[in-house]
């Protein structure tokens, strides 16, 4: 499975504003459509980024080391 530079802007969305509604409403997507990017991309990476809980999302070890790489990403 493959993923794309919208998957990547939507994690650090998330990543950002620490919260599925918030990083749905500053990229004007669904929280559904958002949760399919990062499940998607989540399994196209084969790891956990995010921990999702009913009340709040953090990331994962994996997940902040992401951060990073995935900006180096979206700047190149």
């Amino acid at each position: 499975m493959k993923f794309d530079l919208i998957d990547l802007r939507t994690f650090l969305a998330v990543a950002d504003l620490g919260s599925f509604r918030a990083a749905s409403e500053a990229l004007h997507l669904s929280q559904s459509a958002l949760s399919r990017r990062i499940d998607k991309l989540e399994a196209a990476l084969g790891v956990q980024l995010l921990l999702r809980t009913t009340r709040k999302v953090e990331l994962t070890t994996i997940g902040r080391g992401f951060v990073p790489r995935a900006r180096n990403v979206l700047n190149e």
